[in-house]
């Protein structure tokens, strides 16, 4: 039987320390072995492997950084000042052309003007955090922040969201979706892990400013189902109303534990100051639908 667990995968799980999570429903079949298989939507076999005869996660995770870090150290090494106090970062160009295209448009300008190689973001960056998980994430190809032990891990997410939907890095933008609803599926799915729940029920006002004052939807309050159905051997399918995801994944996770947070002053508030987001927690309460991930990590609505 293959082996798993290798503590230097990049899937390694840290709450048994036994195990990596699984490539399907991204949850530890050992510690979860109950919600697994429902949160990855179908029942499935385990999928991910550290060692054994097909090649390890973290063997093509360290080549596929190795060629990332030998084409980026051969390019100028840029200065990158962020905030109001102008907190410097040396990031090498190619790091950052890759990455995104808003910062390959500073770099060319820089280039063409001959200036000296230092981009000052000021008031384009509204998280100093958001802008060190990008440079992770321009460098490896991920970027990590430990769910089990950082209070305000939803809202850092939500900051990385904001920064990748901004500077046009839709990988990353993805990837934080996922990571959010990760952890939101694991709060729902896990009545037993009480300490996560009211993390989130605590850290959903400070949240829910953050994406909606900061990404566009103009579909608020419309339900993004797709409807199909079959006659006579051909598919009629009427569009997906085309909704935010993170949006979508606030609502939805507030409507489920609605009986709790009316009693927050913060959330009450926040449904006053965000009228968008109280249509959209309307979508969702009532719905007997749970609250499902497909295989990708991604909501099912």
């Amino acid at each position: 039987m293959t082996k798993r667990g290798a503590q230097g995968c990049p899937r390694y799980c840290n709450n048994c320390k036994n195990d990596c999570t699984c490539e399907q429903c991204n949850y530890c079949h050992s510690c979860h072995t109950s919600n697994a298989y429902n949160t990855g939507g179908t029942n499935h076999p385990w999928r991910h492997t550290c060692t054994g005869s097909e090649p390890a996660d973290i063997g093509k995770f360290l080549r596929e950084t190795s060629d990332r870090f030998t084409q980026f150290c051969v390019s100028e090494v840029y200065t990158i000042k962020v905030g109001d106090e102008k907190k410097q970062y040396f990031i090498h160009s190619e790091a950052l052309r890759q990455t995104s295209p808003v910062l390959k448009k500073h770099i060319e300008l820089e280039m063409k003007e001959k200036a000296n190689k230092t981009i000052e973001f000021k008031d384009t960056l509204d998280n100093g955090i958001a802008f060190n998980l990008f440079v992770q994430f321009s460098y490896f190809g991920t970027y990590g922040y430990d769910d089990t032990e950082k209070e305000d891990a939803l809202q850092v997410h939500a900051w990385v969201y904001v920064f990748a939907e901004k500077f046009e890095v839709l990988e990353l933008k993805s990837l934080a979706l996922k990571k959010a609803t990760l952890l939101c599926s694991k709060a729902v799915n896990d009545k037993t892990n009480t300490s996560l729940i009211k993390v989130l029920h605590f850290i959903i006002p400070e949240t829910v400013p953050i994406i909606y004052n900061a990404t566009y939807d103009p579909n608020t309050g419309k339900y993004p189902a797709t409807m199909a159905e079959k006659s006579k051997g051909d598919t009629i399918s009427i569009p997906t109303t085309n909704r935010d995801g993170f949006r979508m994944l606030l609502a939805k996770f507030a409507a489920h534990h609605i009986d709790d947070l009316r009693r927050n002053e913060s959330f009450m508030d926040v449904l006053q100051d965000q009228p968008a987001f109280s249509a959209d927690v309307l979508l969702f309460s009532g719905a007997s639908t749970g609250f499902k991930t497909d295989g990708r990590g991604c909501l099912e609505f």
